[in-house]
Parts: C-alpha cells; sequence; structure tokens
C-alpha cells in the first residue's frame, strides 16, 4: 500500500489521454477493489481507539488522490479540445510544409564577396593545406629560425608529427605558387592571386581574438611593382567593401616577408571614430598587414628579384566581418545561434 502511494504521483503524471486516467481513478479511488476501498476494508480489523484517527488518515489521503485526479483531468480535456480544435482548422487540400533551407555561413558569404571585389582585377583563388611544414610556414617567407612565432606557445605543433604544423596564415599558400608558377612567370607575365581559407593561433578568446579564424591572403607579383600599386589596389577594395566614403590610413610596420612593411586601418565604423572597446578607443581599426614582397621570398621560390617584384596583403575575415556587419564580437560568428545567424545582414 506504501508503494502505491509513493507511485502515485508519477502514475499520475503518465497518463496521457482521459482513458488513462479513469483507469487510474479506478485503480486508487474506485468503490470496490481500489486502493482507497481495501483501506477502509482494513479499517475494520483496526483496534476500536485508533478507529476514529485512522479513518481521518485514510478520508484525507483519499481526498488528495481525488484532488490530484480531478486537476490532471482538467489538463486533459483542455489539452483534447485544443487538439479538436487544430484538427478542425487543419486543411487536409494545403500543400505539405516545406523542409527549412540551408544557407552559407556569414563568414563564408564574406570571403566569396572579398573574392568578387578582387576578381575583377585579374585575381583567381588558390588554396593550399591547413597542416604545413615548417619551410612553407616559415622558411620560405623569410622567417628567422629564432622568431617567437615559431614557439609553441603561439604554433600549434602535432605531438606525432613534430615537423608538421597547423598553419598560422595563409602565406604558405604564396610560398607553394610561387615555387609551382616560378618556371612559367615570363610566359604568364606575372603572378596575382587570393588565398582564402582557415588560420590557427595560440590566442585567448575574446572579442576580437579566437585561436581559429579566416584569412583572405592576396598576391601580385609582376615587374615594376611599388608601394603605390599596392595603396591603390587597397583603397580600391575597401570602398567596394565599406562603401565609397570609407576612410582608411596606412601605419609603417614590420613582417619578415614584406620590405617596406605597412598596416592599413579603416576607420570605425562601429563608433564613427568616437571610440568604443572594438577600436579600443582609438577610432580606428586594424585590418590587414601589407607590403611589398621581400626579396628574399623572391629568392628562395626561384624567382630574380632583380627583375621581378610585387605586393602581398593578408586580411583577417572575422574582424573585417565585424566592421561590415557592425557586430561588436566575433564569437557570435562561432556559437551557432540561428538567431544571430538569421538576422546577419550587410555581408552579401
Amino acid at each position: 500500500m506504501a508503494e502505491a502511494c509513493e507511485r502515485f504521483p508519477s502514475a499520475l503524471s503518465a497518463c496521457a489521454n482521459l482513458d488513462a486516467l479513469n483507469r487510474l481513478k479506478g485503480a486508487y479511488t474506485g468503490r470496490e477493489g481500489s486502493f482507497s476501498a481495501r483501506l477502509m476494508e482494513s479499517l475494520k480489523q483496526a483496534p476500536k481507539e485508533q478507529k476514529r484517527e485512522l479513518g481521518a488518515v485514510i478520508n484525507g489521503l483519499k481526498k488528495t488522490w481525488e484532488e490530484a485526479l480531478k486537476a490532471r483531468q482538467g489538463e486533459l480535456e483542455t489539452e483534447k479540445k485544443q487538439l479538436d480544435s487544430t484538427r478542425n482548422a487543419w486543411d487536409p487540400t494545403l500543400p505539405p510544409p516545406m523542409p527549412p533551407t540551408g544557407a552559407l555561413h556569414p563568414l563564408n558569404r564574406l570571403m566569396d564577396r572579398l573574392v568578387d571585389v578582387f576578381r575583377p582585377l585579374g585575381y583567381h583563388v588558390e588554396e593550399g593545406p591547413e597542416v604545413e611544414t615548417e619551410e612553407h610556414n616559415f622558411d620560405g617567407l623569410n622567417i628567422p629560425e629564432d622568431h617567437p612565432a615559431r614557439g609553441t606557445a603561439d604554433t600549434f605543433y602535432l605531438g606525432q608529427h613534430p615537423e608538421l604544423l597547423l598553419r598560422t596564415h595563409t602565406s604558405p599558400v604564396q610560398v607553394r605558387v610561387l615555387k609551382r608558377l616560378a618556371p612559367e612567370l615570363e610566359t604568364k607575365g606575372g603572378i596575382r592571386f587570393l588565398a582564402p581559407g582557415r588560420v590557427y593561433r595560440k590566442d585567448e578568446i575574446d572579442p576580437t581574438h579566437s585561436p581559429m579564424f579566416h584569412q583572405v591572403e592576396g598576391m601580385l607579383v609582376g615587374k615594376g611593382i611599388g608601394m603605390h600599386h599596392l595603396k591603390g589596389t587597397l583603397a580600391y577594395a575597401m570602398k567596394a567593401l565599406f562603401g565609397p566614403e570609407a576612410d582608411v590610413r596606412f601605419r609603417p610596420s614590420y613582417f619578415p616577408f614584406v620590405e617596406p612593411g605597412c598596416e592599413m586601418d579603416v576607420h570605425c565604423p562601429l563608433c564613427g571614430g568616437s571610440g568604443c572597446r572594438v577600436c579600443k578607443g582609438s577610432g580606428w581599426v586594424e585590418i590587414l598587414g601589407a607590403g611589398l614582397i621581400h626579396p628574399n621570398v623572391l629568392r628562395i621560390a626561384g624567382i630574380d628579384p632583380e627583375i621581378w617584384s610585387g605586393f602581398a596583403f593578408g586580411m583577417g575575415v572575422e574582424r573585417t566581418a565585424m566592421m561590415v556587419s557592425q557586430t561588436p564580437d566575433l564569437r557570435l560568428f562561432f556559437e551557432n545561434d540561428q538567431r544571430f545567424l538569421k538576422a546577419m545582414g550587410g555581408l552579401d
């Protein structure tokens, strides 16, 4: 009997329709053979001085069961009415609902847009592996042996294959393409391409950093190429991305694979230059690094730097997406929140 009392709440919750509820009602509060009827029957065997007290307990228990059954009956009747109403409103002649359709992630859409910006200038797309060798990720880019970027604090090396690593930038694609096309350079008259893809660094996750992010690398090799070609190309691209009023600036900087090197900033569209946490109060946001290809990079690839020159640039896709869509935190792009992804605008 004690077990029946303990089981009552779960049995009541399990009643999915009125028929099941009526069966439970009969089992617990029915006139014959129910738990309450058997309790009343057992009361006859109790000592006379205890009958009043036991009778009150049994009646209280029965009342509790009856009230719970009545409440559950109300819930099931309400559900049945709603279900009947839905069935009556259903039109079987209507076509079935269309299944939800997928869409490209906002970052993929932005990379496609960047490619579309440069394609009219003659750039095509090149790809490379995400697991790279030090030769392509560092040596071929004139990065010295003691450069901090080669350390395990900055770079993910593969434990079972320490000679391999997750590429820290898309620049290894430059090395592979230059080596492959060097013999045909004179015939082709030059090289120009983009290399979009994922890269990996040991960065802490915060509103502007992530250990995995995307880059779009660009390179042009020709004869007589100078900084004026680089600045003109990037100024055109930024106006295509941010609009004709886009304000940019170039600052001198150092990268081992370019000489001279520079960084390009965009006037922060989130705060209009007044200062926010994304631009860290400066009113400007660094959007890419660039420069003229270092002669050593060309020489390593088998290209004579006395004849050929060129420029290269690389931009972070997430940071650009934040600027274009005015999103204050890049982590939103990785959380896969359907509400954010559906609301994402301005990247097409």
